[in-house]
């Protein structure tokens, strides 16, 4: 090896080395429990006061109390200072979380503020809040028009409680008109999913990874579905009906979701339907790339069952007779 490339590797790897041990650093000296004060910014909705933005989990804080300015490890509650904001990615990917709890005061929790935190079973809020409430340990919005979270763990928990027979499924309530971002965020449990008629908008990155998510039909009145709302959802199939009334599909809205054969349209053109870059599986092969499937416009719901329950029959008949 050349001198200069011996050189050139050992001042990048004296570089790696360093920037690895300063993360590792940092992530050891944050507190655990971070808090600031906060004035009337956008993003958090114009909220004033204290918020909690940091967290630096460890096996011994399996509950989190959001409600006052703690110390760094989450004890001592200044009653002197209420939290009134959770901001973006303050719990993220956490391993040990099971439960979190709401105070009175939190008047804005970011949708991704609790960010895939994989052992979380439920969230608490207090009856008090007029901002927020919880079933079930699902965070809602106090007049239950938003659903904000679903927990990772949350049907697993309800099952060991009694509360629901089964993990794999949930009725979203009807009432419910938007689905907050990464509210499932690869939830694996999930199986069966109803939707409200309710229904008008899905967030970004709402059903992202849900990989085992199959039963699902989007309801008429549904007119916005975000950028990855169902990226690597790959069991959805084989037909997706989008409603007539949708107004809007972000990017990669439907992004390796390999399970998905037949696109149903609901709209009788793509006029009035603002698309995203790459909205649509691409799952036809042609030659040796996989492309985007076609859309078929001008179906109805009906219709989409009846070619989903044709096509399983199909198969059906197909693996009997092997």
């Amino acid at each position: 090896m050349a001198t200069w490339k011996k050189v050139l590797f050992v001042i990048v790897l004296v570089v790696f080395v360093g920037l690895s041990l300063s993360f590792t650093f940092f992530s050891i000296a944050r507190d655990t429990f971070e808090f600031r004060e906060i004035t009337d910014t956008e993003e958090t909705g114009g909220v004033d006061g204290w918020e909690f933005y940091g967290f630096n989990g460890n096996n011994n804080t399996t509950e989190v109390h959001i409600d006052y300015v703690r110390d760094e490890n989450g004890n001592s509650p200044d009653m002197a200072r209420p939290v009134k904001a959770v901001s973006d990615f303050t719990i993220v990917s956490d391993e040990y979380v099971e439960f979190i709890h709401i105070g009175k005061d939190v008047e804005y929790i970011a949708d991704s503020a609790f960010y895939y935190c994989k052992k979380l079973k439920a969230v608490f809020v207090d009856e008090e809040n007029p901002a927020y409430c919880s079933v079930d340990g699902v965070l809602f919005t106090k007049d239950m028009k938003t659903l904000v979270l679903y927990p990772v763990m949350n049907g697993q928990w309800k099952e060991e409680q009694g509360i629901s027979e089964t993990k794999d499924t949930f009725d979203i309530p009807e009432g419910v008109e938007n689905i907050g971002s990464f509210a499932f965020y690869k939830n694996t449990d999930l199986v069966h999913l109803t939707f409200p008629s309710t229904l008008k908008t899905i967030g970004d990155m709402s059903f992202f990874g849900c990989g085992n998510m199959w039963s699902i039909w989007l309801p008429e009145g549904l007119t916005s579905i975000g950028a990855d709302a169902f990226s690597y959802c790959g069991s959805i199939s084989p037909v997706m009906y989008i409603p007539s009334t949708i107004k809007h599909i972000d990017d990669y809205a439907f992004f390796s979701c390999t399970g998905i054969s037949v696109m149903y349209m609901g709209a009788t053109s793509e006029e009035g339907i603002a698309f995203g870059e790459s909205w649509l599986p691409k799952n036809e092969s042609r030659f040796l790339f996989n492309v985007a499937i076609t859309p078929e416009y001008g179906k109805t719901l009906s219709e989409a069952q009846a070619e989903k329950e044709r096509i399983d029959n199909e198969k059906q008949a197909e693996e009997a007779q092997q």
